[in-house]
């Protein structure tokens, strides 16, 4: 009997060739490798993290630079792919690549959300590679990466969020507002550094533009998303509650 794993990857290839078909209005084939090829060293990755609800367990996949912007390319209806690197490309192959995973996840009893990530914090499992064309020959390379474990999580993940101390009403708690605060990113600076601030200096924060933007309880991260603008103000559109 196959795997929940198995029975995504067998999946996922016709899940992806339609929504690739349906953002560039031409026709994919893709096609898992009999064995996986990791990417040459030294290749630019993208590195999204497919995470399955409830247990939170953890896949991943990776697109490599060369690869995204060729889908960035296409699906603006250009000649040639981009140049240079913009975060609306990777939110561009995220939103296609999660629509993907979500059909492929369907009837096995597993939601799955994609998000951007800096890096993996785990070793891979297990690995495949997939390979798209397009009808001009264009080529693109994906490869899956499984914890042993995908789509349940490690011991205890499972189980159900502790209960409140018997005697506690919950309700009573409920529209009692708390301050929350949005974090794009952090950087640590010396008393000197901050003395030389002026109008016009640029303080570089320790995240990528496609990364995440953290929302945050006290000092407890509670939520991950991407930043929206609503009606002139700054918002988060919630991908990852923690």
């Amino acid at each position: 009997m196959s795997t929940t794993i198995e029975q995504f990857i067998a999946a996922l290839p016709a899940a992806t060739s339609q929504a690739l078909a349906e953002q560039s209005a031409g026709a994919w084939t893709i096609n898992v490798e009999d064995k996986p090829k990791p990417f040459p060293a030294g290749t630019q990755l993208l590195t999204m993290l497919l995470t399955a609800e409830p247990s939170k367990a953890e896949a991943a996949i990776q697109i490599g630079l060369d690869s995204l912007l060729l889908l960035a390319g296409i699906f603006a209806g250009e000649a040639t792919p981009p140049t240079q690197f913009k975060p609306e490309h990777a939110q561009s192959g995220r939103a296609v690549l999660a629509k993907a995973c979500e059909k492929a996840a369907q009837g096995l009893g597993v939601q799955v959300q994609l998000q951007l990530a800096k890096s993996l914090s785990w070793t891979p499992a297990k690995q495949y590679s997939l390979v798209g064309m397009d009808g001009a020959s264009r080529r693109i390379q994906l490869q899956v990466l499984f914890t042993a474990d995908w789509p349940k999580a490690a011991a205890d993940a499972n189980l159900p969020a502790a209960a409140a101390p018997k005697g506690v009403n919950v309700s009573m708690l409920e529209h009692v507002e708390l301050d929350v605060t949005l974090r794009f990113g952090q950087r640590q600076l010396s008393l000197r550094e901050i003395g030389e601030l002026r109008s016009g200096s640029v303080v570089e924060l320790d995240r990528y533009v496609q990364d995440p933007a953290e929302l945050l309880l006290g000092d407890r991260v509670v939520a991950r998303g991407e930043v929206v603008i609503v009606d002139g103000n700054y918002g988060l559109r919630v991908t990852e509650v923690v």
